[in-house]
């Protein structure tokens, strides 16, 4: 863990984690990203309106038996609403992304790319591409903006950036797979049940 102080208010900060490469503060809204030499200031806010959900930063509990704690999430604007992004850590193992939509819950970890990718614009609901050397059927294409974040994440994504997207199915897994800015990533999961996500004195918004 890193002591250190927002740069656009003077507010304490602790960075939680060594993936951490994006964090805001908490009493500012200022999105900052993790450098060598400390904290440097983007500019942007990121406050969110809370809405009802069972998770929240810094909130701990289980996820298939698994010790978890929330550190950030991202809030998508997509045409036929919105959805969050949970980035949760875990005791020795790698971090993940818990997908909220509508009350439901997938559960999603990063992947490594190892072939291209077609053009997004070449990619159709209902056609099969390859993806890492795996077969992925398209169920879901569109455009998303971000419109808000809070916590520490492990990547870079500012709020007002639009992303690309499409989501599939290969065998029994979920895939995502997201066009930022300034990379692509490329998610595998599965969805969670309700009793699969515990979460320690529950705290509802």
């Amino acid at each position: 863990m890193k002591n250190m102080n927002c740069p656009a208010c003077g507010a304490p900060m602790s960075i939680k984690h060594q993936f951490v490469k994006m964090v805001t503060c908490d009493f500012c809204g200022q999105v900052s990203l993790m450098t060598d030499s400390g904290l440097d200031p983007t500019g942007r806010t990121a406050k969110l309106v809370q809405l009802p959900s069972k998770l929240y930063v810094d909130a701990t509990g289980k996820l298939k038996g698994k010790a978890f704690r929330v550190m950030g999430r991202l809030r998508y604007q997509y045409e036929s609403g919105f959805w969050d992004e949970w980035f949760l850590t875990f005791d020795g193992d790698k971090p993940g992304w818990l997908v909220e939509d509508e009350g439901s819950f997938t559960f999603y970890m990063k992947q490594a790319l190892t072939s291209a990718l077609p053009a997004f614009e070449a990619v159709a609901v209902g056609s099969t591409i390859p993806v890492a050397n795996q077969q992925v059927f398209i169920t879901e294409k569109g455009r998303a903006q971000i419109i808000g974040g809070e916590g520490q994440l492990a990547f870079t994504v500012l709020p007002g950036e639009r992303v690309n997207y499409f989501n599939g199915t290969s065998g029994n897994n979920l895939v995502s797979v997201e066009f930022s800015e300034d990379e692509i990533d490329y998610l595998v999961g599965r969805p969670i049940q309700h009793e699969e996500l515990v979460v320690d004195e529950e705290n509802y918004y």
